[in-house]
């Protein structure tokens, strides 16, 4: 089953087809019944009627019913009277009462009438016959002009059927559209009142899952907190005990190796709890943005990093704005400017350019560095991917999980990437 109103359409035209058939044919059956009883109730009126003329010996015409009923009148082997379409011979052979019998290639009711004169010692028979529901095919005719109309109103009562299911089913619809608007945080229950009974145990089963995930979107959220507090905290005492040290044994290879292992592991901490958040924030903190304005602010946070490497970034286009978490969209860019800054050389170039095409916002980072394999375009997205391994050629250590999380926010903001060189810087 497909489709539950398709399924309850074709159930309920099947129902009322299948009635008006079996009430039909009910129908026609009570009305056969009804024409075998007067037809008996006529004929034996007719019997009576004739044995009455009999027993006051009243000649009686040939034509007293009419052509469609036949009559004898015999007593003993002597063939008293008959009408003019009965048979010479004896039209009887069964006992008094109603019979069956074919004549004259028609089928007849027949009744017997077996009855004596007062003071006579030989019985009288009287058949009567007509032709067997002779009114049958008006009956017929009858219940054909009954069901042609059924059958021609069924396309209405279809669309009256299909309407009648539309608005049972909008309950149904109500629930799935509140259930698509919902943010991809929003755990609250939901109001039993407002649902049919029908939809009751499917809402209790929902508000259950409602409240398991929100525990475990709960247990997640203390994770990334109690996370960043537990290895940001000794990192930090770390880094300060090896900066003292590094101060006092400044040509110690060790201690400088140990340095840069101990900014190595901040960063990824710091890249690790930041796919954490958006994979767990996905709706947080939504609202109007302008991703120019947005470009701007991260460059700011970003510029000290870059003067260390000589480097020149442009902020180019108009402004333009997306709807979505500004947290997400400002990692999504420090993300892409920072890995721009770390595969460029000294001295080179990074471009930013907002802008929008053909309704939809669109932002360009390009550099002067030496640009990505295009065979490698699909595996840089994945995460802890590094191009020549833990530590390429342009010796800049990561974790390889920056362009994996500006990938995740780009997913789920219904946006595309796409990886190519730069036609003006080469990278």
């Amino acid at each position: 089953m497909t489709s539950i109103r398709h399924f309850l359409i074709i159930i309920i035209l099947s129902v009322v087809c299948l009635g008006n058939f079996i009430a039909a044919l009910q129908g026609y059956r009570d009305s056969l019944a009804s024409i075998d009883r007067i037809e008996e109730q006529q004929l034996e009126e007719k019997a009576h009627t004739l044995f009455t003329l009999v027993s006051h010996q009243t000649n009686i015409p040939s034509h007293v019913f009419g052509d469609d009923t036949l009559f004898q009148v015999w007593q003993q082997a002597v063939l008293l009277a008959k009408s003019q379409n009965a048979p010479e011979a004896s039209f009887y052979s069964q006992d008094p009462g109603f019979h069956l019998r074919s004549y004259d290639g028609s089928q007849w009711l027949l009744f017997r009438l077996e009855r004596r004169f007062e003071g006579q010692k030989k019985d009288v028979d009287i058949i009567v016959a007509t032709k067997h529901r002779v009114y049958s095919s008006l009956t017929e005719d009858v219940l054909i002009r009954t069901i042609l109309p059924i059958i021609w109103v069924l396309p209405i009562i279809g669309l009256l059927v299909w309407g009648i299911v539309h608005i049972g089913l909008k309950p149904l619809r109500s629930l799935a559209a509140k259930l698509g608007s919902r943010g991809a945080n929003d755990f609250s229950v939901l109001k039993k009142g407002r649902y049919t009974r029908e939809l009751l145990p499917i809402i209790s089963a929902l508000n259950g899952l409602f409240g398991r995930l929100g525990d475990a979107f709960e247990r997640e959220k203390r994770f990334s907190a109690d996370a960043a507090h537990e290895l940001r905290t000794p990192l930090s005492a770390l880094k300060i005990n090896l900066h003292n040290l590094s101060m006092e044994q400044k040509d110690n290879q060790t201690l400088q190796s140990l340095k840069r292992t101990a900014d190595r592991m901040e960063h990824s901490i710091e890249q690790l709890l930041a796919l954490h958040e958006v994979s767990i924030d996905i709706d947080g903190c939504v609202g109007k943005i302008n991703l120019r304005e947005a470009a701007q602010d991260v460059i700011v946070e970003v510029y000290d990093q870059l003067t260390l490497k000589s480097q020149t970034i442009e902020l180019m286009g108009t402004d333009c704005f997306i709807h979505g978490p500004l947290p997400s969209i400002a990692i999504l860019l420090r993300n892409l400017i920072d890995n721009a800054s770390k595969y460029t050389p000294e001295k080179g170039v990074i471009r930013v350019t907002v802008g929008s095409r053909a309704d939809q916002a669109t932002l360009l980072i390009e550099d002067s560095g030496p640009g990505v394999p295009e065979e490698e375009y699909e595996r840089v997205l994945d995460r802890f991917y590094r191009i020549g391994g833990d530590q390429n050629k342009s010796n800049v250590r990561g974790s390889g999980l920056g362009l994996s999380i500006v990938s995740d926010i780009v997913r789920v903001h219904n946006a595309n990437i796409v990886i190519s060189r730069s036609l003006e810087l080469g990278g």
